[in-house]
């Protein structure tokens, strides 16, 4: 018996249609690998994260409601609605990606591939996520008793940038110098 579960990812507030065959959410680390004049390897150095991507293979076939050319042009207006010139950031919902804590991507890459043989279309999406997943952002509590500490921590000496600007009183001091000479 075959299980079709036919609502696994939802991209852009759309249901993908089709058969979702696999979802695949790939991360990797950025590594720096220094080389001397003769090619040979000195060091490695972790450098960053890459962005995540996440590729879907989904295999559309004919329904009571569309064909497959229908459900690969609704896939096309959501990849690359008409007059859009950038790819545009789309909210993704789909278990795997939600483990990740991949909330949004960007589409990479739309391909389509018909069977000749066979009523059936293939479509693979590469999508990239923008944020690297796992970083935390301080709460803005935090933030603020971290600038308060500081602003308790800061020195009450008057600075002035340069001595041309000093408007600081010097009055008292000239007096106790010519006291000091008599």
């Amino acid at each position: 018996m075959l299980y079709v579960q036919e609502k696994v990812v939802k991209l852009g507030g759309v249901y993908l249609q089709g058969q979702v065959t696999s979802v695949e959410v790939q991360e990797a680390g950025s590594v720096y690998v220094a080389q001397d004049e003769k090619g040979r390897f000195k060091k490695s150095q972790p450098v960053g994260y890459e962005n995540a991507k996440v590729m879907i293979d989904i295999l559309l076939e004919d329904s009571k409601d569309m064909t497959t050319l229908e459900q690969l042009m609704g896939m096309q207006q959501l990849f690359k609605p008409y007059g859009q010139d950038k790819p545009k950031l789309l909210a993704i919902v789909n278990e795997d990606c939600a483990a990740r804590g991949i909330t949004k991507v960007y589409f990479k890459s739309l391909t389509s591939k018909k069977v000749v043989a066979e009523s059936k279309r293939i479509v693979s999406l590469e999508l990239w996520a923008p944020d690297i997943v796992g970083i935390k952002v301080k709460k803005k509590a935090a933030v603020q008793t971290a600038r308060q500490t500081i602003k308790k921590n800061k020195s009450k000496k008057l600075k002035s940038k340069s001595p041309a600007k000093d408007s600081r009183d010097t009055a008292n001091g000239k007096k106790a110098a010519k006291k000091a000479v008599k």
